[in-house]
């Protein structure tokens, strides 16, 4: 039985030791355990979201397409398991405390999800210009399953209503995730 392959948007974040490094030792992490990296986004460098304004270093942000036929409860724990593996530990008490590695689930093709553990789309992704900036240089004319808006139009939107942006620059590095080693 052939199951289908589904395209994945997984966020990488992180502002703890050199984050460029850990995307990189990250992708061939993912490409074994979860599925084809197809294309990484631009780098871009955003200002610390915190929930009471402590100095933090800032982010390297950036997202991965790939290509899988994992199931999303899969693919969460897979992250889980890589994050752990580079050195993120979480902690329920500080949600937005600085990090080695952070990995959010976006969107598993069009599916909706609500559980306990996973909400998809992301639940936050809309308000987030340092996802949806490397998310519509990849698909902006990806449909976004609950709102159905593309993606560029949801950039256009948060622009437009004035939210908080967190985007300080683009950075230059850029590379094929499949010249890494190890990437399958």
């Amino acid at each position: 039985m052939n199951k289908t392959r589904s395209v994945i948007y997984i966020a990488f974040g992180g502002n703890l030791g050199d984050p460029v490094s850990t995307l990189k030792l990250a992708l061939p992490k993912i490409a074994q355990r979860i599925g084809e990296v197809l294309r990484v986004s631009t780098l871009v460098e955003t200002k610390a979201l915190t929930l009471n304004g402590e100095p933090q270093p800032n982010y390297i942000n950036a997202v991965i397409e790939l290509l899988s036929d994992r199931g999303a409860e899969d693919i969460l724990a897979e992250m889980l398991l890589i994050e752990h593996e580079l050195g993120r530990q979480r902690s329920a008490s500080q949600r937005w405390e600085p990090r080695t590695i952070d990995l959010d689930l976006l969107l598993v093709g069009d599916t909706i999800m609500d559980t306990e553990t996973l909400k998809l789309p992301h639940p936050e992704m809309c308000k987030r210009d340092f996802v949806l900036q490397p998310l519509r240089e990849l698909a902006p004319d990806l449909r976004h399953p609950v709102l159905q808006k593309t993606i560029r139009e949801l950039e256009a939107a948060l622009i437009s209503e004035a939210q908080e942006r967190f985007v300080v620059r683009s950075l230059p590095e850029s590379f094929d995730p499949c010249s890494l080693s190890s990437c399958v």
